[in-house]
Protein backbone atom coordinates (compact mmCIF):
# COMPACT_ATOMS: atom_id res chain seq x y z
CA UNK A 1 0.00 0.00 0.00
CA UNK A 2 2.44 2.64 -1.20
CA UNK A 3 -0.02 5.27 -2.36
CA UNK A 4 -1.07 8.12 -0.06
CA UNK A 5 -4.58 8.26 1.42
CA UNK A 6 -5.86 11.81 1.16
CA UNK A 7 -9.06 13.61 0.16
CA UNK A 8 -8.25 12.97 -3.50
CA UNK A 9 -8.01 9.19 -3.14
CA UNK A 10 -11.18 9.11 -1.04
CA UNK A 11 -13.14 11.17 -3.57
CA UNK A 12 -11.89 8.94 -6.39
CA UNK A 13 -13.09 5.84 -4.53
CA UNK A 14 -16.47 7.28 -3.51
CA UNK A 15 -17.23 8.59 -7.01
CA UNK A 16 -16.64 5.10 -8.39
CA UNK A 17 -17.98 2.92 -5.55
CA UNK A 18 -20.89 5.22 -4.77
CA UNK A 19 -22.44 8.47 -5.91
CA UNK A 20 -19.94 10.97 -4.57
CA UNK A 21 -19.73 12.16 -0.98
CA UNK A 22 -20.56 14.91 1.45
CA UNK A 23 -17.59 16.63 3.09
CA UNK A 24 -18.06 14.88 6.43
CA UNK A 25 -17.91 11.47 4.71
CA UNK A 26 -14.65 12.40 3.00
CA UNK A 27 -13.12 13.47 6.32
CA UNK A 28 -14.33 10.28 8.00
CA UNK A 29 -12.84 8.09 5.28
CA UNK A 30 -9.47 9.85 5.45
CA UNK A 31 -9.48 9.11 9.18
CA UNK A 32 -10.55 5.47 8.64
CA UNK A 33 -7.76 4.73 6.17
CA UNK A 34 -8.09 2.79 2.94
CA UNK A 35 -8.66 -0.70 4.35
CA UNK A 36 -11.36 0.30 6.81
CA UNK A 37 -13.11 2.52 4.26
CA UNK A 38 -13.22 -0.31 1.72
CA UNK A 39 -14.30 -2.80 4.38
CA UNK A 40 -17.26 -0.57 5.29
CA UNK A 41 -18.25 -0.15 1.64
CA UNK A 42 -18.22 -3.89 1.03
CA UNK A 43 -20.03 -4.63 4.31
CA UNK A 44 -22.69 -1.98 3.61
CA UNK A 45 -21.81 -0.17 6.83
CA UNK A 46 -22.10 3.60 7.28
CA UNK A 47 -18.94 5.57 6.55
CA UNK A 48 -19.87 7.86 9.42
CA UNK A 49 -19.93 7.12 13.15
CA UNK A 50 -23.68 7.44 13.30
CA UNK A 51 -25.72 5.62 10.68
CA UNK A 52 -28.67 7.34 9.03
CA UNK A 53 -32.04 5.71 8.45
CA UNK A 54 -33.78 5.73 5.07
CA UNK A 55 -37.36 6.98 5.11
CA UNK A 56 -39.62 4.12 3.96
CA UNK A 57 -41.32 4.54 0.59
CA UNK A 58 -44.78 4.95 2.12
CA UNK A 59 -43.56 7.72 4.43
CA UNK A 60 -41.57 9.78 1.94
CA UNK A 61 -43.35 12.76 0.40
CA UNK A 62 -42.94 14.10 -3.10
CA UNK A 63 -41.63 17.65 -3.07
CA UNK A 64 -42.88 17.98 0.50
CA UNK A 65 -46.52 17.82 -0.54
CA UNK A 66 -47.98 14.37 -1.01
CA UNK A 67 -47.14 10.74 -0.33
CA UNK A 68 -45.61 8.66 -3.08
CA UNK A 69 -47.79 6.21 -5.04
CA UNK A 70 -46.15 2.76 -5.29
CA UNK A 71 -47.86 2.10 -8.63
CA UNK A 72 -46.49 5.25 -10.28
CA UNK A 73 -43.21 4.69 -12.14
CA UNK A 74 -42.10 8.29 -11.60
CA UNK A 75 -42.53 7.92 -7.84
CA UNK A 76 -40.51 4.70 -7.78
CA UNK A 77 -37.80 6.37 -9.87
CA UNK A 78 -37.68 9.21 -7.37
CA UNK A 79 -37.42 6.80 -4.45
CA UNK A 80 -34.54 4.90 -6.00
CA UNK A 81 -32.73 8.20 -6.61
CA UNK A 82 -33.44 9.06 -2.96
CA UNK A 83 -31.72 5.79 -1.98
CA UNK A 84 -28.70 6.58 -4.15
CA UNK A 85 -28.29 9.94 -2.45
CA UNK A 86 -29.03 8.90 1.13
CA UNK A 87 -28.16 5.23 1.58
CA UNK A 88 -25.46 4.30 4.09
CA UNK A 89 -24.56 1.48 1.69
CA UNK A 90 -23.61 3.39 -1.49
CA UNK A 91 -21.77 0.47 -3.07
CA UNK A 92 -24.87 -1.70 -2.72
CA UNK A 93 -26.89 0.95 -4.61
CA UNK A 94 -24.13 1.29 -7.22
CA UNK A 95 -24.12 -2.46 -7.81
CA UNK A 96 -27.93 -2.52 -7.88
CA UNK A 97 -27.69 -0.05 -10.76
CA UNK A 98 -24.93 -2.14 -12.37
CA UNK A 99 -27.09 -5.29 -12.33
CA UNK A 100 -30.08 -3.30 -13.62
CA UNK A 101 -28.03 -2.40 -16.69
CA UNK A 102 -26.46 -5.86 -16.93
CA UNK A 103 -29.74 -7.81 -16.71
CA UNK A 104 -31.51 -4.95 -18.50
CA UNK A 105 -35.29 -5.17 -18.08
CA UNK A 106 -37.66 -2.30 -18.90
CA UNK A 107 -41.10 -1.38 -17.70
CA UNK A 108 -42.28 -0.42 -21.18
CA UNK A 109 -42.65 -4.16 -21.93
CA UNK A 110 -43.10 -5.59 -18.42
CA UNK A 111 -45.82 -3.00 -17.82
CA UNK A 112 -45.94 -3.66 -14.09
CA UNK A 113 -44.20 -1.22 -11.75
CA UNK A 114 -44.50 -3.58 -8.79
CA UNK A 115 -42.60 -6.30 -10.65
CA UNK A 116 -39.86 -3.85 -11.65
CA UNK A 117 -39.46 -2.81 -8.02
CA UNK A 118 -39.44 -6.47 -6.99
CA UNK A 119 -36.60 -7.10 -9.43
CA UNK A 120 -34.80 -4.03 -8.08
CA UNK A 121 -35.00 -5.52 -4.58
CA UNK A 122 -33.56 -8.77 -5.93
CA UNK A 123 -30.57 -6.90 -7.38
CA UNK A 124 -30.08 -5.12 -4.05
CA UNK A 125 -30.23 -8.41 -2.14
CA UNK A 126 -27.61 -10.06 -4.36
CA UNK A 127 -25.69 -6.86 -5.16
CA UNK A 128 -22.38 -8.00 -3.70
CA UNK A 129 -23.17 -11.69 -3.35
CA UNK A 130 -22.48 -14.84 -5.34
CA UNK A 131 -22.98 -14.39 -9.10
CA UNK A 132 -24.37 -17.86 -9.71
CA UNK A 133 -26.96 -17.34 -6.97
CA UNK A 134 -28.00 -14.08 -8.64
CA UNK A 135 -28.21 -15.74 -12.05
CA UNK A 136 -30.41 -18.51 -10.68
CA UNK A 137 -32.66 -15.94 -9.00
CA UNK A 138 -32.99 -13.69 -12.06
CA UNK A 139 -33.94 -16.68 -14.23
CA UNK A 140 -37.08 -17.04 -12.10
CA UNK A 141 -37.75 -13.32 -11.68
CA UNK A 142 -41.23 -12.37 -12.99
CA UNK A 143 -40.11 -9.14 -14.69
CA UNK A 144 -37.29 -10.97 -16.48
CA UNK A 145 -39.64 -13.81 -17.43
CA UNK A 146 -42.04 -11.34 -19.05
CA UNK A 147 -39.22 -9.35 -20.63
CA UNK A 148 -37.66 -12.36 -22.37
CA UNK A 149 -40.84 -14.37 -23.02
CA UNK A 150 -40.05 -17.28 -20.70
CA UNK A 151 -43.76 -18.28 -20.60
CA UNK A 152 -43.52 -19.11 -24.28
CA UNK A 153 -40.65 -21.53 -23.74
CA UNK A 154 -42.37 -24.92 -23.77
CA UNK A 155 -41.55 -28.52 -24.57
CA UNK A 156 -41.64 -29.03 -28.32
CA UNK A 157 -41.79 -25.26 -28.98
CA UNK A 158 -38.77 -23.74 -27.20
CA UNK A 159 -38.44 -19.96 -27.15
CA UNK A 160 -34.78 -18.97 -27.41
CA UNK A 161 -34.91 -15.40 -26.09
CA UNK A 162 -33.74 -16.02 -22.53
CA UNK A 163 -31.30 -18.78 -23.51
CA UNK A 164 -29.62 -16.50 -26.04
CA UNK A 165 -29.34 -13.46 -23.78
CA UNK A 166 -28.18 -15.45 -20.76
CA UNK A 167 -25.08 -16.38 -22.76
CA UNK A 168 -24.63 -13.36 -25.03
CA UNK A 169 -25.30 -10.55 -22.56
CA UNK A 170 -25.29 -11.99 -19.07
CA UNK A 171 -22.39 -14.45 -18.93
CA UNK A 172 -20.18 -15.31 -21.92
CA UNK A 173 -20.41 -12.73 -24.68
CA UNK A 174 -20.73 -13.13 -28.44
CA UNK A 175 -18.49 -15.79 -29.97
CA UNK A 176 -18.30 -18.06 -26.95
CA UNK A 177 -21.33 -20.23 -27.72
CA UNK A 178 -23.00 -21.66 -30.82
CA UNK A 179 -26.52 -21.55 -32.18
CA UNK A 180 -26.81 -25.18 -31.14
CA UNK A 181 -25.95 -24.14 -27.56
CA UNK A 182 -28.78 -21.59 -27.66
CA UNK A 183 -31.27 -24.21 -28.81
CA UNK A 184 -30.13 -26.74 -26.21
CA UNK A 185 -30.16 -24.17 -23.39
CA UNK A 186 -33.68 -23.12 -24.39
CA UNK A 187 -34.79 -26.75 -24.04
CA UNK A 188 -33.15 -26.93 -20.61
CA UNK A 189 -35.05 -23.82 -19.49
CA UNK A 190 -38.48 -25.13 -20.58
CA UNK A 191 -41.25 -25.57 -18.01
CA UNK A 192 -40.95 -22.37 -15.97
CA UNK A 193 -44.02 -20.14 -16.00
CA UNK A 194 -45.24 -16.92 -14.43
CA UNK A 195 -48.92 -16.54 -13.56
CA UNK A 196 -49.66 -12.82 -13.57
CA UNK A 197 -53.12 -13.31 -12.05
CA UNK A 198 -51.77 -15.09 -8.96
CA UNK A 199 -48.32 -13.44 -9.14
CA UNK A 200 -46.62 -16.83 -8.84
CA UNK A 201 -43.65 -18.50 -10.52
CA UNK A 202 -43.97 -22.27 -10.92
CA UNK A 203 -42.38 -25.20 -12.68
CA UNK A 204 -44.66 -27.23 -14.95
CA UNK A 205 -43.08 -30.64 -15.35
CA UNK A 206 -45.32 -31.46 -18.33
CA UNK A 207 -43.92 -28.49 -20.25
CA UNK A 208 -40.29 -29.37 -19.52
CA UNK A 209 -38.19 -31.14 -22.15
CA UNK A 210 -36.77 -34.21 -20.38
CA UNK A 211 -34.73 -35.50 -23.30
CA UNK A 212 -30.93 -35.48 -23.41
CA UNK A 213 -29.29 -32.18 -24.30
CA UNK A 214 -25.72 -31.13 -25.15
CA UNK A 215 -24.72 -27.68 -23.92
CA UNK A 216 -21.25 -26.17 -24.26
CA UNK A 217 -19.70 -29.62 -24.59
CA UNK A 218 -21.57 -31.25 -21.70
CA UNK A 219 -24.31 -33.81 -22.18
CA UNK A 220 -27.21 -34.94 -19.99
CA UNK A 221 -30.86 -34.52 -19.10
CA UNK A 222 -30.28 -30.86 -18.24
CA UNK A 223 -32.71 -28.59 -16.42
CA UNK A 224 -32.36 -24.83 -15.81
CA UNK A 225 -30.08 -25.19 -12.77
CA UNK A 226 -27.79 -27.64 -14.54
CA UNK A 227 -27.63 -25.38 -17.60
CA UNK A 228 -26.73 -22.35 -15.47
CA UNK A 229 -24.08 -24.35 -13.63
CA UNK A 230 -22.49 -25.32 -16.94
CA UNK A 231 -22.60 -21.74 -18.24
CA UNK A 232 -21.18 -20.22 -15.06
CA UNK A 233 -18.22 -22.61 -15.05
CA UNK A 234 -17.12 -21.67 -18.57
CA UNK A 235 -13.64 -20.14 -18.53
CA UNK A 236 -14.78 -17.15 -20.58
CA UNK A 237 -17.33 -16.02 -17.97
CA UNK A 238 -14.73 -14.63 -15.57
CA UNK A 239 -13.09 -12.59 -18.35
CA UNK A 240 -16.47 -11.32 -19.57
CA UNK A 241 -17.58 -10.24 -16.10
CA UNK A 242 -14.17 -8.82 -15.15
CA UNK A 243 -14.20 -6.61 -18.24
CA UNK A 244 -17.66 -5.25 -17.42
CA UNK A 245 -16.77 -4.58 -13.78
CA UNK A 246 -13.53 -2.79 -14.70
CA UNK A 247 -15.26 -0.65 -17.33
CA UNK A 248 -17.94 0.26 -14.78
CA UNK A 249 -15.63 1.03 -11.87
CA UNK A 250 -12.15 1.71 -13.21
CA UNK A 251 -11.30 2.33 -16.87
CA UNK A 252 -12.89 2.54 -20.31
CA UNK A 253 -10.11 0.39 -21.77
CA UNK A 254 -8.58 -1.76 -19.03
CA UNK A 255 -5.43 -3.64 -19.96
CA UNK A 256 -5.65 -7.37 -20.66
CA UNK A 257 -3.43 -8.06 -17.65
CA UNK A 258 -5.77 -6.10 -15.38
CA UNK A 259 -8.80 -7.92 -16.80
CA UNK A 260 -7.14 -11.29 -16.17
CA UNK A 261 -6.18 -10.27 -12.65
CA UNK A 262 -9.82 -9.46 -11.82
CA UNK A 263 -10.98 -12.57 -13.70
CA UNK A 264 -8.79 -14.68 -11.42
CA UNK A 265 -10.47 -13.10 -8.40
CA UNK A 266 -13.89 -13.91 -9.88
CA UNK A 267 -12.86 -17.56 -10.15
CA UNK A 268 -11.29 -17.75 -6.70
CA UNK A 269 -13.58 -15.54 -4.62
CA UNK A 270 -17.06 -16.56 -3.49
CA UNK A 271 -18.72 -13.16 -3.96
CA UNK A 272 -18.62 -10.07 -6.14
CA UNK A 273 -18.02 -8.08 -2.95
CA UNK A 274 -14.73 -9.90 -2.38
CA UNK A 275 -13.71 -9.21 -5.98
CA UNK A 276 -14.44 -5.50 -5.61
CA UNK A 277 -12.60 -5.42 -2.28
CA UNK A 278 -9.44 -6.58 -4.07
CA UNK A 279 -9.97 -3.94 -6.76
CA UNK A 280 -10.55 -1.04 -4.35
CA UNK A 281 -7.56 -1.99 -2.21
CA UNK A 282 -5.21 -2.23 -5.19
CA UNK A 283 -2.71 0.53 -5.94
CA UNK A 284 -3.55 0.30 -9.65
CA UNK A 285 -7.12 1.49 -9.04
CA UNK A 286 -5.80 4.80 -7.67
CA UNK A 287 -3.23 5.54 -10.37
CA UNK A 288 -3.40 9.12 -11.61
CA UNK A 289 -4.28 8.12 -15.17
CA UNK A 290 -7.55 6.56 -14.02
CA UNK A 291 -8.74 9.55 -12.00
CA UNK A 292 -11.38 11.73 -13.65
CA UNK A 293 -11.16 9.30 -16.57
CA UNK A 294 -14.74 8.01 -16.75
CA UNK A 295 -17.78 10.00 -17.86
CA UNK A 296 -20.37 10.23 -15.11
CA UNK A 297 -23.62 8.45 -15.80
CA UNK A 298 -26.74 10.60 -15.33
CA UNK A 299 -27.22 8.77 -12.01
CA UNK A 300 -23.68 9.72 -10.97
CA UNK A 301 -24.18 13.31 -12.05
CA UNK A 302 -27.59 13.93 -10.49
CA UNK A 303 -27.18 11.91 -7.29
CA UNK A 304 -23.67 13.23 -6.78
CA UNK A 305 -24.74 16.86 -6.98
CA UNK A 306 -27.71 16.31 -4.67
CA UNK A 307 -25.52 14.46 -2.18
CA UNK A 308 -22.61 16.89 -2.13
CA UNK A 309 -24.87 19.96 -1.88
CA UNK A 310 -27.33 18.27 0.51
CA UNK A 311 -30.38 18.99 -1.64
CA UNK A 312 -33.65 17.14 -0.99
CA UNK A 313 -34.57 14.77 -3.80
CA UNK A 314 -37.62 15.69 -5.88
CA UNK A 315 -39.49 14.11 -8.79
CA UNK A 316 -37.96 16.61 -11.15
CA UNK A 317 -34.49 15.30 -10.38
CA UNK A 318 -35.40 11.77 -11.53
CA UNK A 319 -37.04 13.25 -14.62
CA UNK A 320 -33.83 15.15 -15.32
CA UNK A 321 -31.99 11.83 -15.40
CA UNK A 322 -34.38 10.62 -18.09
CA UNK A 323 -33.60 13.68 -20.20
CA UNK A 324 -29.90 12.94 -19.74
CA UNK A 325 -30.44 9.47 -21.21
CA UNK A 326 -30.85 7.24 -18.16
CA UNK A 327 -34.41 6.53 -17.15
CA UNK A 328 -34.50 4.19 -14.16
CA UNK A 329 -36.46 0.99 -14.74
CA UNK A 330 -36.37 1.66 -18.50
CA UNK A 331 -33.01 0.88 -20.12
CA UNK A 332 -33.24 1.26 -23.91
CA UNK A 333 -33.12 -2.44 -24.78
CA UNK A 334 -31.89 -5.84 -23.61
CA UNK A 335 -28.26 -4.71 -23.93
CA UNK A 336 -28.80 -1.90 -21.42
CA UNK A 337 -27.22 1.54 -21.48
CA UNK A 338 -24.12 1.77 -23.68
CA UNK A 339 -22.27 4.11 -21.30
CA UNK A 340 -19.03 5.96 -22.01
CA UNK A 341 -19.15 8.72 -24.59
CA UNK A 342 -22.78 7.87 -25.39
CA UNK A 343 -23.78 9.81 -22.26
CA UNK A 344 -22.65 13.07 -23.80
CA UNK A 345 -24.37 14.31 -26.95
CA UNK A 346 -26.05 17.58 -27.90
CA UNK A 347 -29.37 16.74 -26.23
CA UNK A 348 -28.05 15.10 -23.09
CA UNK A 349 -25.45 17.80 -22.49
CA UNK A 350 -28.19 20.41 -22.75
CA UNK A 351 -30.17 18.44 -20.15
CA UNK A 352 -27.16 18.50 -17.82
CA UNK A 353 -26.81 22.25 -18.29
CA UNK A 354 -30.50 22.77 -17.57
CA UNK A 355 -30.23 20.62 -14.46
CA UNK A 356 -27.22 22.64 -13.26
CA UNK A 357 -29.18 25.86 -13.79
CA UNK A 358 -32.13 24.50 -11.79
CA UNK A 359 -29.83 23.44 -8.94
CA UNK A 360 -28.21 26.88 -8.82
CA UNK A 361 -31.65 28.47 -8.57
CA UNK A 362 -32.70 26.02 -5.85
CA UNK A 363 -29.69 26.62 -3.62
CA UNK A 364 -30.35 28.76 -0.56
CA UNK A 365 -28.25 31.92 -0.82
CA UNK A 366 -27.53 31.72 2.91
CA UNK A 367 -25.77 28.41 2.24
CA UNK A 368 -23.76 29.82 -0.67
CA UNK A 369 -22.71 32.77 1.50
CA UNK A 370 -21.90 30.56 4.51
CA UNK A 371 -18.38 29.83 5.79
CA UNK A 372 -18.50 26.39 4.12
CA UNK A 373 -18.62 28.10 0.72
CA UNK A 374 -16.36 31.05 1.53
CA UNK A 375 -12.61 30.72 1.03
CA UNK A 376 -10.17 32.11 3.56
CA UNK A 377 -8.78 34.46 0.94
CA UNK A 378 -11.96 36.07 -0.31
CA UNK A 379 -10.06 38.48 -2.55
CA UNK A 380 -8.59 35.68 -4.66
CA UNK A 381 -11.05 34.51 -7.30
CA UNK A 382 -9.30 31.20 -7.95
CA UNK A 383 -9.77 30.26 -4.29
CA UNK A 384 -13.55 30.58 -4.73
CA UNK A 385 -13.40 28.28 -7.73
CA UNK A 386 -11.18 25.68 -6.07
CA UNK A 387 -13.32 25.57 -2.92
CA UNK A 388 -16.60 25.27 -4.80
CA UNK A 389 -15.17 22.57 -7.07
CA UNK A 390 -14.13 20.58 -4.01
CA UNK A 391 -17.65 20.96 -2.61
CA UNK A 392 -19.02 18.97 -5.56
CA UNK A 393 -16.22 16.37 -5.46
CA UNK A 394 -14.14 17.78 -8.33
CA UNK A 395 -10.56 17.48 -7.13
CA UNK A 396 -8.73 18.63 -10.27
CA UNK A 397 -9.53 21.50 -12.63
CA UNK A 398 -7.63 22.13 -15.84
CA UNK A 399 -5.77 25.42 -16.09
CA UNK A 400 -8.22 26.52 -18.77
CA UNK A 401 -11.29 25.79 -16.64
CA UNK A 402 -9.72 27.39 -13.57
CA UNK A 403 -8.84 30.53 -15.51
CA UNK A 404 -12.30 30.86 -17.07
CA UNK A 405 -14.22 30.34 -13.83
CA UNK A 406 -11.82 32.58 -11.92
CA UNK A 407 -12.42 35.41 -14.40
CA UNK A 408 -16.16 35.05 -13.79
CA UNK A 409 -15.73 35.01 -10.00
CA UNK A 410 -13.43 38.04 -10.20
CA UNK A 411 -16.13 40.12 -11.86
CA UNK A 412 -19.26 38.82 -10.10
CA UNK A 413 -18.08 37.97 -6.57
CA UNK A 414 -14.71 39.49 -5.69
CA UNK A 415 -15.28 42.95 -7.14
CA UNK A 416 -18.96 43.55 -6.47
CA UNK A 417 -21.13 44.24 -3.47
CA UNK A 418 -24.12 42.43 -5.03
CA UNK A 419 -22.84 38.86 -4.94
CA UNK A 420 -26.12 36.92 -5.11
CA UNK A 421 -26.30 36.42 -8.86
CA UNK A 422 -22.56 35.81 -8.98
CA UNK A 423 -22.75 33.09 -6.36
CA UNK A 424 -25.50 31.24 -8.20
CA UNK A 425 -23.79 31.82 -11.53
CA UNK A 426 -20.50 30.42 -10.29
CA UNK A 427 -22.20 27.31 -8.94
CA UNK A 428 -23.91 26.75 -12.27
CA UNK A 429 -20.65 27.16 -14.18
CA UNK A 430 -18.79 24.80 -11.86
CA UNK A 431 -21.54 22.19 -12.31
CA UNK A 432 -21.34 22.37 -16.11
CA UNK A 433 -17.56 22.42 -16.29
CA UNK A 434 -15.95 19.55 -18.25
CA UNK A 435 -14.40 18.21 -15.05
CA UNK A 436 -17.78 18.00 -13.32
CA UNK A 437 -18.88 15.51 -15.98
CA UNK A 438 -16.07 13.15 -15.08
CA UNK A 439 -15.33 10.79 -12.22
Amino acid sequence: MSLPWTNKEVVHLLLRAGFGAAQEEIAACVAHGREETVRRLIAGESLLTQASVLIPFDQLTADGKKALDPMQLADQQMYWLYRMVNSDAPLVEKMTLFWHGHFATANYKVNDVALMVQQNALFRKFALGNFQDLLLAISKDPAMMIWLDVNRNKKGKPNENYAREVMELFTLGIGHYTESDVKEAARAFTGWTYDKKDNTVAFNQKQHDNDTKQLLGEKGNLDSEAAIDIIVHQQTLSTFLATKLLKYFAADNPSESWVQQIAAHIVNKATIGEVLQELFLSDEFYEEKWRMALIKTPADYVAGILKSLKITVSKGHAQAMRKMGQELYSPPDVAGWRGGASWLNTNTLLARYQFAESIAKQMNLKVLASPDFTPQQTDRSEEWVKLWSQRIDVTNLSDKTLAGLSAYAEDTIVHTKQKNSGLRGLLQLVLISPEAQMK
